[in-house]
């Protein structure tokens, strides 16, 4: 039966959408960074994972009007840090998040808190995602984004001083913990897990001069991994983690659950982790974060009509294997002695919409973006003429959008979507680390979009004299502004070509700003081009749930099996705090199993049966009333096994005996 929502016409869902509370204004001053600290270590590292899953009722970022408002999490929201401190050099610290993207007004409060406070200047800060579709939206730095990424509009405070909070604590325990680090970078492909979900767009690239490629071909199969290991009280240097970079959708996992969830990055993350932590045989699982790399075009290669946690369970484990076997290869190649530099410019492109021969248009969405991406199509719209993909405009061509049909009409578009709302200050990103060189851009960047990117960076490489280095092009890093195809891609006004907001010459532009600014970066070494203050001014409206301030009874309301899309589960009701109260960015469940008499925690295939991992899930069913689900629960043991909830409101843990 179709939603509600699958009945509007696209442009009744923007007027609806646009429909805004309060607005919030925020300023951010940029701050020089504290001196370095002295360090005796060529390198100094650590590595730090917080959990960032919040309580139900958020909106969730990426489906837009066809998402459900999250109602618990199957697997928990993660970010993790990484900080690496060269000595008499500036630090790096990478944050990896399970969300759907960075977030410019993110970026500038944690850059203006930690620099007020440590040696971490603005240009050391990086706020990498792997863009799950199943993770809150509402924390973005325009309006355009906190209004149509998800299914209700708005940019919530509660949420962003949430994540805020966090992410800076995380980052000032890692400063507080670092330890002498060595580290290795490397690259392997990675092959008939990903396809291209654009063929058509992709082929139509002059560059692609064999016509007969495939879905399987036409992607980015690089795998790029930075391995961090940390030296113990004894001296000997032991595996912390990693952070790695990868070319695939977060849409392995369809858009009608409730659940939060990293999506498929969540069995990669988790995959490799365990693999290193039992191959190295280490006591605490290592923290290891991925990331997009150019995945605009990009999915997970699931079974046809099997879009689920089953399949995306299986892509991801087998790409988190990939992301072991890297890391183990990189055993022989770890050093403390490796360049780390960074460079972050802001750039308006209302006020500076051109450089060189590239010239961004006025922003503008295309009405094929509201048919969906290919496998994730808008019900019924899809079929309408103008929408479906594949039908750019043929007439009135020469205007600066070229074959875009704007979605409700030029002349409309702009009274609904003024253009201060388009996100239009771009923070743009270079890295380098070791022989490794990153564009960190905040775009959804296509396959040959990022070749075209590379290859603007290789030039600028090789006029430096560096000739054998990796070029990593990283999408959705701190901020969001849609989509970037190249021209030819453009041109055919499919999905993605409708989401380019900025016309036909954003990839050029974007390969000449990232080429300017590694061409500074190493000629000036890490530095920051920003204006004295980041300002904002955002519509507001509240999701976090409200505080109850009671303290209630826990109360066990039913046990049993049932089965939801093809998966079989052990089901626990009961009834508890309210949602605000229920800390669902703390452990919460547990399998135990009896053994010589002592009850403890159940290891299947060796790992522990917990909330921590895939098959212990949480949904809030309303009120006070929740229910834990045990899915592909173990038929191994005769041994009792029971369901342990954890500590909640000042009560006691509940256990409860399971069938």
């Amino acid at each position: 039966m179709p939603r509600l929502a699958s009945l509007c016409i696209p442009l009744l869902c923007l007027l609806l959408s646009a429909c805004s509370g309060v607005s919030l204004d925020y300023r951010f001053a940029t701050l020089a960074a504290k001196p370095l600290p002295a360090q005796q270590a060529a390198l100094l590292g650590a590595v730090q994972e917080v959990d960032i899953t919040p309580p139900p009722g958020l909106p969730k970022a990426g489906f837009s009007t066809w998402a459900e408002t999250g109602d618990g999490f199957r697997t928990r929201l993660k970010a993790r840090v990484f900080y690496l401190r060269p000595k008499g050099s500036q630090p790096l610290v990478l944050i990896q998040s399970d969300l759907l993207a960075g977030s410019e007004i993110l970026h500038a409060a944690l850059a203006s808190r930690l620099a007020r406070i440590s040696e971490i200047a603005p240009q050391n800060l990086v706020l990498a995602a792997n863009h799950t579709h199943a993770a809150p939206g509402q924390y973005f730095g325009s309006d355009f984004y906190n209004l149509h990424a998800s299914n209700a509009g708005g940019f919530d405070p509660r949420w962003f001083e949430f994540l805020a909070g966090r992410l800076e604590s995380a980052v000032l325990k890692a400063r507080e913990v670092l330890r002498p680090a060595r580290i290795a970078v490397g690259q392997r492909e990675v092959w008939g897990l990903t396809r291209n979900r654009s063929l058509e767009p992709y082929l139509a690239n002059p560059e692609v001069t064999d016509k007969t490629t495939t879905i399987f071909q036409a992607i980015n199969p690089d795998l790029t991994l930075v391995r961090i290991d940390l030296q113990e009280p004894s001296g000997a240097y032991r595996p912390a983690g990693a952070f790695a970079s990868f070319s695939i959708h977060g849409t392995g996992i369809g858009s009608d659950t409730g659940f939060y969830h990293a999506d498929v990055w969540a069995y990669i993350a988790n995959e490799a982790a365990w693999r290193v932590q039992q191959r190295y045989g280490l006591t605490d699982k290592p923290v290891l974060g991925a990331f997009e790399a150019t995945h605009g075009d990009v999915a997970p290669n699931e079974r046809p009509r099997q879009i689920g946690y089953a399949e995306a369970r299986r892509v991801g484990r087998a790409i988190g294997e990939q992301a072991f076997e890297l890391f183990h290869d990189l055993d022989d190649r770890l050093r403390d002695d490796l360049p780390l530099r960074s460079a972050l410019r802001e750039v308006d492109v209302l006020a500076q919409p051109s450089i060189g021969t590239a010239h961004l248009c006025q922003p503008a969405v295309g009405a094929a973006l509201a048919a969906g991406a290919h496998e994730h199509r808008s019900p019924l719209i899809w079929y309408l003429p103008f929408i479906h993909p594949g039908q750019p405009r043929t007439f009135f061509t020469d205007t600066c959008q070229g074959a875009k049909h704007w979605l409700g009409g030029a002349w409309l578009q702009p009274l609904i979507l003024p253009t201060e709302q388009f996100p239009h200050r771009l923070l743009l990103q270079t890295l380098q680390i070791g022989d490794s060189y990153w564009a960190m851009l905040p775009f959804e960047v296509t396959t040959m979009s990022g070749r075209q990117i590379e290859t603007r960076m290789r030039a600028t490489l090789k006029d430096a004299g560096v000739h054998n280095g990796l070029v990593v092009v990283s999408s959705v890093a701190n901020g969001y502004t849609g989509y970037v195809t190249t021209p030819a891609e453009y041109g055919l006004q499919h999905y993605e070509g409708g989401h380019t907001l900025y016309g036909p010459q954003t990839a050029p532009f974007l390969a000449a700003h990232s080429a300017e600014l590694l061409d500074e970066m190493l000629a000036r070494e890490s530095f920051a081009d920003l204006p004295d203050s980041r300002e904002f001014s955002l519509a507001s409206r509240r999701f976090w749930p409200d505080v109850d301030g009671h303290q209630h009874p826990r109360e066990l309301l039913s046990t049993g099996s049932d089965s939801e899309g093809g998966e079989a589960y052990l089901a626990v009701r009961w009834r508890d705090q309210a949602p605000e109260a229920m800390a669902f960015d703390q452990p919460l469940l547990a399998v135990e199993v009896l053994h010589d008499g002592r009850w403890q925690p159940l290891l299947r295939d060796g790992r522990i049966e917990d909330d921590q991992g895939f098959d212990l899930a949480v949904r809030w069913i309303g009120g006070r009333d929740y229910e834990a689900r045990w899915y592909k629960p173990t038929s191994q043991s005769a041994a009792p096994l029971r369901l342990r909830i954890a500590p909640r409101g000042g009560r006691e843990a509940m256990l409860v005996p399971l069938p």
